[in-house]
């Protein structure tokens, strides 16, 4: 991962741009700088690792352009889980429940990522406690969507036709 400042990008990604993304939804542009200029952004190329099992989760990223895959790892067992497009968050889950990484994150594609500290979250608690609010209801929002899929992937899997017969 190459590290860069976000002065490298602002032309990319204007905080109009960032604007319109699901985890930034409703914050103020003044956030929204705040958290692109303290936190770090990387640049990762095709197949290049974002994070590994078993590594410390004190850390999430928001993806600013490109694709991240995440496998997840259970009992011996690798399954693909989700493909994390631009807005979105990846590793929040980890951080919050204070849980060692549970799978394996790559570049999909050439892709940049915004990353928050555990530090830089509680900075940004204390100096934008409003809009703090608003980005724990954008991640927790999509944390609610992914339940709702893997809910919906679990179903399709162990699908059968339940018995009705007895029911009023």
């Amino acid at each position: 991962m190459n590290k860069l400042r976000y002065d490298d990008i602002a032309n990319r990604m204007p905080v109009e741009v960032c604007r319109e993304f699901a985890t930034f939804g409703a914050l103020s542009d003044r956030a929204i700088m705040y958290l692109m200029n303290r936190g770090l952004v990387y640049s990762l190329q095709l197949k290049e690792e974002l994070f590994t099992l078993g590594e410390r989760s004190d850390r999430f990223y928001i993806v600013l352009q490109g694709k991240i895959a995440f496998y997840k790892h259970s009992e011996g067992n690798w399954a693909f889980m989700s493909d994390y497009s631009p807005g979105e968050q990846i590793g929040f889950v980890g951080m919050i429940s204070l849980q060692p990484r549970v799978g394996w994150a790559y570049a999909e594609s050439d892709s940049l990522v915004l990353e928050i500290s555990c530090d830089l979250f509680h900075e940004f608690q204390m100096e934008y406690p409003e809009d703090f609010s608003v980005l724990m209801i954008n991640l927790v929002r999509e944390i609610s969507r992914n339940l709702i899929s893997v809910g919906d992937m679990l179903v399709d899997l162990t699908s059968s036709a339940p018995d009705n017969s007895n029911t009023g």
